[in-house]
């Protein structure tokens, strides 16, 4: 530095360009850290500056993001552009940004996010749960199925894997278990949860004991074992049989509950009755067992052992034949008698007097002729060339003279008087006509479901008769009663037009046959006074209810003379669509059903909705039950004559109620031989005319 005279000296005169020297002083390495020093402070105040600059530009300019998850824990990262997380939110610039957010046990969500110019913008973001899996433990450990929401989803005692969150119905089935149900909800999350199920048992402990034991046990006519017998039945309705030789069965339909034993051991089985073969030559002889009537011949009898028991053998045509026998429990015997005929004299005449007279289907000559014949029915055959050939069945009476006389048409005598074989009545309904003859009625009583008012009859038909094709239905009813109503049975209509007329009387079904009668002109059958039925008028023509003969002839007998069983044969129970009875859909109408069996109707069907029998009659077993013209009684006969044209007891408290319906499904009520009586009618009932 110099002095302030130095200066003084050197100043340069006014206007003088002279350049004067300046003193110079070297820097010291000190005022070279110094001056250092401060460029960096400058620069570094320059920066911070900068930086505040732009820190304040960008929370002037950011935006407020907030951002929710479920779950909360979820970790969120945004991929690009600046932004600050305070806290919870997030200062951040308009922008598009792509968002990841991820979670254990959830799918991770990659998303992309518009920031908008809006000052606070929220979001919320829900992750979707990863599947769950489900292991079912059962105890007992048994083959199990799981089902959810009703979808077979896999086994018990094993992993089901990738089973959504949700909440589902459960259920669990094995053989032989009630099924265990239940509602569960799968957490998902990739976790295994494990469900323990205790099964209970579907069948029940069931102890059976008899005197005496070792007896065979049958279930549902399966043999499990023998007497005394600790069984696993499942529950439900059962028929238990127990059975040993020498001994009569003992059998019972019981009800199993399950988990619930049971304890039978009350049974005593009886001596079984002996079995003996009868047999007679001629055969189709009746057979007496100390006075109870037991059939024809041949025939294998039931005895009561170890007393002597004595038997008839009667026949007509044949003098009666006795014997005495004892037998043992158990045993096995055949006993062969022979029959001695009784015969009388029966003298054949005809014109012409050259026709050839056939007896019992052989040849014995022209007519004309006296012949010994025993006193028992024999079909007779008188025929000529050109002629009507004459058929009858005559049965000769022990010291009554008989002179058969026959008068033979010729064919075109025949063709004249021949008749229509079907008319239709004024209601529109066709009937058929029918030529019958000489058949046997009722069962025999070894017939499984055979009741005690089905005694054997030999009948013989000799008048045709014609017979409704079909049931009367509601609407031909309607003609005569206006307005009637058939109702209805638990919601199942019976008033169809074309379903059978149910619910009426039989006077209001006699009285309906009179008013058809007036309708085509023909003599009514029933009389009737003040609107009552007093009674009939055998010689009448008019319509009627059927006699039971015919009814049981028109319904049975097929063109072998053979009778049926049941409407669809000899075997039980019904298979396909044979008829309308009580089938699995009508479960809820009645008690006692077909297992298995399905007609297409809960209740009754329209008229020939199902085929008809051999002899073209529509529900001649099953829809509904039908009206008999005869009254009710129980008939028994000890002898073989053979009743013509019955028409039943002149009177009696109840009628006659004949064939299944749709309410039935017992082997009982399903045989044709079933009979039935009453007055009032049912909504199983109807008739034909």
């Amino acid at each position: 530095m110099t002095s302030s005279n130095e200066t003084e000296r050197s100043a340069p005169a006014q206007g003088s360009d002279t350049i004067s020297p300046v003193t110079f002083t070297p820097m010291t390495p000190g005022d070279l850290r110094r001056r250092r020093r401060i460029r960096f402070t400058s620069l570094v105040i320059g920066v911070l500056l900068a930086a505040c600059l732009g820190l304040a530009w960008f929370i002037f300019t950011a935006k407020s993001l907030s951002i929710s998850t479920d779950p909360e824990t979820a970790r969120v990262s945004i991929s690009s552009g600046l932004h600050l997380k305070l806290g919870g939110e997030y200062l951040i610039r308009p922008g598009s940004y792509r968002l990841k957010i991820e979670a254990p046990g959830y799918y991770p969500l990659a998303t992309q996010q518009v920031v908008t110019d809006q000052q606070n913008q929220n979001y919320a973001y829900q992750l979707r749960r990863l599947p769950g899996h489900l292991k079912v433990v059962t105890t007992p450990a048994v083959a199990a199925e799981v089902w959810l929401d009703n979808e077979l989803r896999g086994k018990a005692n094993q992993q089901i894997s990738n089973l959504p969150y949700a909440k589902y119905a459960l259920r669990v089935s094995a053989e032989r278990y009630l099924p265990y149900q239940d509602t569960i909800e799968i957490e998902g999350m990739d976790r295994v949860q494990t469900l323990k199920v205790k099964l209970t048992p579907a069948w029940a402990e069931v102890s059976v004991a008899s005197t005496p034991p070792a007896a065979d046990v049958y279930v549902d006519d399966q043999l499990m074992g023998q007497t005394p017998l600790q069984l696993e039945i499942m529950q439900g309705a059962h028929n238990l049989r127990v059975s040993r030789s020498r001994y009569k069965a003992w059998q019972d339909d019981i009800k199993v509950s399950a988990n619930q034993p049971m304890s039978i051991d009350g049974i005593v089985l009886e001596p079984a009755d002996a079995a003996v073969k009868l047999e007679t030559r001629p055969a189709e002889a009746g057979v007496t067992i100390d006075g109870q009537y037991s059939g024809l011949t041949p025939l294998e009898a039931s005895i009561t052992p170890d007393r002597e028991v004595e038997l008839r053998f009667f026949k007509e045509g044949y003098r009666t034949s006795t014997r005495r026998i004892t037998v043992n429990s158990g045993d096995e015997k055949q006993l062969m008698v022979d029959l001695e005929a009784e015969l009388t004299s029966i003298s054949f005449n005809a014109r012409p007097s050259d026709a050839e007279l056939i007896i019992d289907g052989r040849q014995r000559g022209l007519v004309g002729q006296t012949l010994e014949l025993s006193t028992r029915p024999h079909r007779i055959e008188i025929r000529r060339e050109g002629y009507v050939a004459y058929h009858a069945t005559i049965t000769p009476r022990t010291g009554v003279e008989q002179n058969i006389q026959v008068k033979l048409k010729t064919l075109q005598q025949a063709k004249l008087e021949s008749i229509k074989p079907f008319i239709k009545t004024a209601t529109g309904q066709i009937m058929k006509l029918f030529h019958p003859g000489r058949f046997t009625m009722g069962a025999s009583r070894r017939e499984a479901g055979r009741r005690a008012n089905e005694t054997l009859r030999n009948v013989e038909l000799t008048r045709p008769f014609y017979l409704a094709v079909k049931e009367t239905s509601n609407a031909e009813f309607r003609l005569f009663m206006n307005g009637y109503s058939s109702g209805e049975v638990k919601g199942e209509s019976l008033n169809g037009d074309k379903q059978p007329v149910v619910k009426v009387s039989w006077e209001q079904a006699a009285r309906f046959c009179n008013w058809l009668s007036k309708k085509d002109s023909l003599a009514p059958f029933y009389l009737e006074q003040d609107g009552k039925i007093t009674g009939f008028d055998r010689r009448s023509t008019g319509y009627r209810l059927p006699t039971e003969a015919e009814w049981a002839w028109a319904a049975r007998v097929e063109a072998n003379q053979q009778a049926l069983k049941f409407p669809w044969g000899s075997d039980f129970p019904p298979t396909g669509k044979s008829g309308n009875y009580a089938d699995v859909s009508a479960a809820h109408l009645v008690g006692r059903i077909l297992p298995h069996y399905l007609d297409g109707y809960a209740a009754t069907a329209p008229v020939g909705s199902y085929p008809p029998n051999s002899k073209g009659l529509y529900d001649m077993g099953g829809n509904v039950a039908e009206w008999i013209n005869d009254f009710y009684d129980i008939s028994v006969s000890f002898s073989h004559k053979v009743e013509q044209d019955p028409m039943g007891p002149y009177q009696g408290d109840n009628h006659v109620i004949r064939g299944s319906s749709w309410a039935q499904g017992t082997i009982t009520e399903l045989r044709y031989s079933y009979r039935d009586y009453g007055n009032d009618g049912r909504d199983d009932l109807g008739f034909r005319i």
